[in-house]
This record gives structure tokens, sequence and C-alpha cells, in this order.
């Protein structure tokens, strides 16, 4: 009697039979491999199958799509510097090109996309591939933050190996032909720069950012602020070797420390010196191996450099093996 009566309630309410419902049911448990055989067992294995298509869908309901949790993503770091933003803007364009990824829901998108898009478009460099999946992973954590998604798929992804070159430090020779020319009058403006570059080991971006009020003559250190610092950290460096020259500078404080036209005057300041292969961040690393040659402090060469731990300088910066103790002790006297 009450199976009869819940039999004429579907009738009454549903657009579908019953037996439209149990070609459903069939369905399922074919599509499911349901393997139970007791009926309470099938039937609780439906009602989660139903409960977790309601959350997902109230879930895609709360969600927006990639496009629009990318541009909100890169709105919130509008406050970083142009040349970062302009960074983040040309991989985020780049991601919203791949076919219809930018119209599909945060939510609804799976590791396995997140995969397909960065093996697409960003896999032709180890380097690129590592940056691209760190922009990915920041729009899905700023959308875990707004509530548009519950997971991040990128979290499970593994980038491929990065096989560095390894960098030889400049050699005295070349280290004094790189001073000598500065002090040519066309390169004069390069000199307070270039020893900043050598003897603190600060990065060419950081310096174009510094002010003559940085360096402070009576602690005798440049001080490195967030809006300079590349990680936003701030960080103090001492003076040593040639670049105690910049205490005798008596310069506005306001004025920028490198020229403004420094990427060209670079460029013609090396070839001049007669340097034909130059390896990239090349100082830094020749005050990195000098640093260690000379003082044999890891924990201070890492903090006068900036990182945040001393992996990077083990794997990649420090090769020792072509500085010697007395080069590294003339360099810092």
């Amino acid at each position: 009697m009450i199976e009869k009566n819940i039999h004429n309630q579907l009738v009454g309410r549903l657009p579908v039979s019953p037996m439209d419902i149990m070609r459903l049911f069939v369905e399922f448990t074919e599509e499911a491999s349901v393997t139970e055989s007791d009926k309470d067992s099938i039937i609780n294995a439906f009602r989660r199958v139903i409960r977790t298509g309601i959350n997902g869908v109230a879930e895609q309901d709360r969600s927006v799509s990639f496009e629009y949790a990318a541009i909100e993503s890169l709105r919130a770091r509008r406050n970083r510097r142009p040349s970062t933003m302009a960074d983040l803007r040309s991989y985020t364009n780049r991601m919203l090109s791949y076919e219809q990824f930018g119209g599909i829901p945060l939510s609804s998108i799976t590791s396995e996309d997140c995969y397909k898009l960065l093996h697409t478009h960003f896999s032709y460099s180890p380097h690129v591939f590592r940056k691209a999946k760190a922009v990915l992973h920041s729009v899905f954590s700023y959308g875990i933050r707004r509530g548009w998604c519950q997971a991040n798929p990128v979290k499970s992804l593994e980038c491929p190996p990065v096989y560095e070159e390894r960098i030889v430090p400049l050699s005295g020779t070349q280290i004094r032909a790189i001073l000598r020319t500065c002090r040519q009058q066309e390169f004069l403006s390069m000199l307070p720069a270039t020893q900043l570059l050598l003897y603190c080991g600060v990065r060419p971006g950081e310096v174009r950012r510094l002010h003559w009020r940085d360096i402070d003559r009576r602690e005798k250190v440049v001080y490195i602020e967030g809006r300079a610092s590349k990680t936003g950290g701030p960080r103090a460096v001492p003076l040593r070797g040639g670049a105690l020259e910049l205490l005798e500078y008596r310069r506005p404080p306001n004025e920028y420390i490198a020229p403004r036209n420094w990427t060209r005057l670079w460029k013609r300041l090396r070839q001049q010196a007669g340097i034909k292969c130059w390896q990239r961040d090349v100082m830094r690393h020749t005050f990195a191996s000098l640093h260690l040659k000379r003082f044999h402090n890891l924990i201070q060469l890492q903090e006068e450099m900036g990182h945040r731990d001393c992996n990077l300088l083990r794997t990649r910066y420090l090769n020792v093996r072509h500085v010697s103790s007395s080069t590294a002790r003339r360099f810092f006297s």
C-alpha cells in the first residue's frame, strides 16, 4: 500500500515516469560501477552522488570564470612594480588565449586542465614553465580566498627539472678591466652603481632603484628598502673594498645612484672592457663566491644577498673552485 501511494505521488508530481527514473537508476549503477548487492548500500551510494552533484552545482553557481578571477588577481596586485605587473599580464594573457580556458568556471578547472595549459603554451623552457605555474597557482589561491573555488588544482603539478649553467666568477683581470673602464669620462657615471654590484652583490634591478640617501656614511652600509628590493624584504649590506669610495661622494639625497641610460651604457662598457662572453648576473655570483671564500659565513652571505634561505646559494651561486683566498682577501680589503 505504501509503495502504491509513493507511485501515485510520483506520477502526479514529476514530469517523468517511474520507468524513466528506473532507467536513470540502472545507468547510474552501470556508470558508477556499483558492485554492492545490498539494496540499502546501492540507495545510499545513489544519495551520495546526488548530494555531491547538488553541492557541485551550488559551488559552480558561487564561482566565477577563470578570466574574471585572473583579472581580479592582477588588480589585487596592482601596487607591484610596473615591470612585475607587465610580466604577470603577459603570462595571464597567454593563459586566456588557450581555447576557451578563460570562460570555464574556476571551480570546474581540474589539475589535468592546468597540466594541458602549461604544457601547451609554456613548456619550451623550464624557467618559463615554473613562472607560468607560479602565476596560475596565484590565480587559484586568490580564488580560494574569495570563495570562488575550494582547492588549488595547480598544487599537485610537478615542474620539469632545471639544470643551471655553472657560472664562473669574474677573474681579477676582468674586474680590473671593468673598474678601469668605469673611470673613463664616458662611463664615469656608471662607477658608483658598478661598485655596488661588484662589492655588495646588489641585484642589477635593485641598483637602478637606489638613491644616494640609501648610502649611510656613518654606518658604512647601503640600505635596500622594500621599494627597491626584488623580494620586498629590506636589508642592509656593508660597504667593503671599492664600495667604500661611495662614502666620499656628495650627491643630492633624492638622486638615483645609477644613470638613467644604464642599459645602453652598460652594454658599451662591457665591450670597451674587452669582455666578450658575459654570463647573466655574473657580478652577483662573483661577489657571492669571493665573500664565502673570504668570510666563510654562509648565513651572513644569505642575509646580505637577500635570499630567503641558503639553498639557492649552495646549488647555483657559489663557485669557489675558481677563487683563491688571496684574491678574495685583496678584493674586500
